[in-house]
């Protein structure tokens, strides 16, 4: 079940930079995901955005009128505008040396996102955009990758961007990224962490 909140806080190739957690030794502790003791390292494996079921970084920010009256020019048809999400895949393997049942099922349960400006184009306006943070339980079984969406940029974010002044025809580039924390089934914690960039304006999507 997802319970979504604030906290206080091109179509081209997809750019993903996963910060993840070294696997240490096993039995101890920084393990892969911060699972401690369990053999355990759960990790994400990539994030890949997508809008209205396409994979894309783009972030569309304005609503765009695809057609208008000849006369009045007044608006008659928009674009599908919706949040942007993304689906992440993370895996639950054994640590280095430990045995190929030793992993257990993870389960996560809370995650953040941040955002964080990559590249502001000269003259551009890129506000900071404040932090989301939400709950959806999600099952990672042992020795499989599991994949499963989450918000990326949703459409508050957007209205928030535009609001602030954000510049919607020099694109800028922002990173998003995500902690994620859980449990495994012996209710030991975990916290994994990835990030993807985007870049944000208006992108007319009605064709």
């Amino acid at each position: 079940m997802n319970r979504f909140k604030r906290a206080t806080g091109w179509v081209g190739t997809l750019l993903l930079l996963l910060l993840i957690s070294a696997c240490g030794d096993v039995g101890g502790s920084g393990q892969c995901g911060g699972v401690q003791d369990s053999g355990s390292c759960v990790r994400i494996e990539n994030i890949v955005p997508t809008y209205k079921s396409t994979p894309t970084s783009n972030v569309d920010a304005v609503l765009s009128a695809c057609s208008v009256d000849p006369v009045t020019g007044a608006p008659l048809t928009f674009e599908i505008f919706t949040d942007h999400e993304a689906t992440l895949t993370v895996t639950n393997v054994p640590m280095p040396g430990a045995p190929l049942t030793s992993p257990e099922p993870v389960t996560l349960l809370d995650y953040s996102i941040t955002y964080s400006v990559n590249r502001c184009p000269v003259g551009a306006t890129c506000p900071a955009l404040t932090p989301l943070v939400a709950s959806q339980t999600t099952l990672v079984l042992p020795n499989i990758s599991t994949s499963f969406q989450l918000p990326f940029v949703p459409l508050s974010t957007k209205q928030e961007y535009v609001s602030l002044g954000g510049s919607v025809n020099s694109f800028p580039s922002y990173t998003a990224t995500y902690v994620i924390t859980g449990t495994n089934a012996s209710k030991k914690p975990i916290s994994i962490q990835g990030e993807a960039e985007f870049t944000i304006g208006d992108y007319n999507t009605c064709s």
